[in-house]
């Protein structure tokens, strides 16, 4: 497994690899815009181009990144719908300009119109963009606590959204640590357990693996992300999950919250101090 960390965009999107090189990361995953707002000013020929130049240094094969949180592809708000299927469409091209292979998506909520309903929609509307698009780049809808009316809490959820797509192909999962514990899976006393699971369902389709702890106890629904070894999983299954052979090519990255000098790199080196010698 690759280890890295979510990192700014402060200052140009670029930058972000000089955070990531800073940190001592070996994967990275950014924001490709404002993630709190629907519109931005496109990217400039020199983001674009100076990103690309650090990127192929990096390992280009070794980033991803992460959509809007406003964006809900299954929304029953027809305003909701049409703005998060611009925004989607928006990142996506960002993502095809900087030549990230990974968009990672939460599934989205329903808002109580059920989930057989939200799922449909959510196939939907991935299937119309990518007919339209024809985008390149690789959809990873994230596993999720599982809070108020949001899909993604169950593997099936994700399995149904692959299956029913007409762009199976270009689907995949992204797992997160923190959310699988909070969604009822229990990382910390079944490990094998889980992941057994997910892999057979899913194999080489899991692309990439948040890295977070938690203070919230197994099946509370509740998302919330700790620092490394703080919270309740500890450090026992973060040394579990980067030595796992089956998860060797994942990009295994951090959204923890950070201590006062505001970077990754001490709980970047904390989980490589976890690797054992091969």
């Amino acid at each position: 497994m690759f280890i890295g960390a979510h990192e700014s965009i402060a200052g140009g999107v670029y930058k972000s690899i000089n955070f990531a090189i800073s940190d001592g990361d070996e994967c990275l995953q950014i924001f490709v815009k404002n993630a709190s707002r629907w519109k931005a000013k496109p990217l400039t020929v020199n983001d674009i181009n100076r990103f690309i130049e650090k990127a192929r240094i990096f390992g280009i094969d070794r980033i991803c990144a992460h959509s809007s949180y406003l964006i809900n592809l299954c929304s029953p708000r027809k305003d909701t719908e049409e703005k998060s299927i611009e925004c989607f469409i928006d990142e996506m091209s960002r993502c095809e300009q900087l030549k990230i292979p990974y968009y990672v998506m939460h599934p989205g909520s329903h808002l109580g119109e059920g989930e057989e309903y939200g799922l449909k929609k959510l196939v939907n509307n991935i299937d119309k963009i990518y007919s339209e698009y024809n985008f390149d780049v690789m959809l990873l809808l994230e596993t999720t606590a599982g809070q108020g009316t949001n899909l993604g809490y169950k593997w099936e959820h994700i399995h149904y959204v692959i299956e029913h797509s007409k762009f199976s192909e270009k689907i995949g999962i992204c797992l997160d640590s923190a959310h699988l514990y909070a969604a009822g899976y229990d990382l910390k006393n079944n490990y094998d357990e889980v992941i057994d699971l997910f892999i057979s369902k899913f194999g080489d389709k899991i692309k990439v693996f948040h890295l977070n702890d938690t203070n919230k106890n197994c099946g509370s629904r509740v998302d919330r992300h700790e620092y490394i070894g703080r919270g309740i999983l500890g450090l026992e299954f973060f040394e579990k999950v980067v030595n796992d052979k089956r998860l060797g090519g994942v990009l295994g990255v951090l959204e923890t919250p950070i201590d006062n000098d505001e970077t990754y790199k001490v709980q970047v080196e904390i989980l490589k101090s976890l690797r054992r010698e091969l």
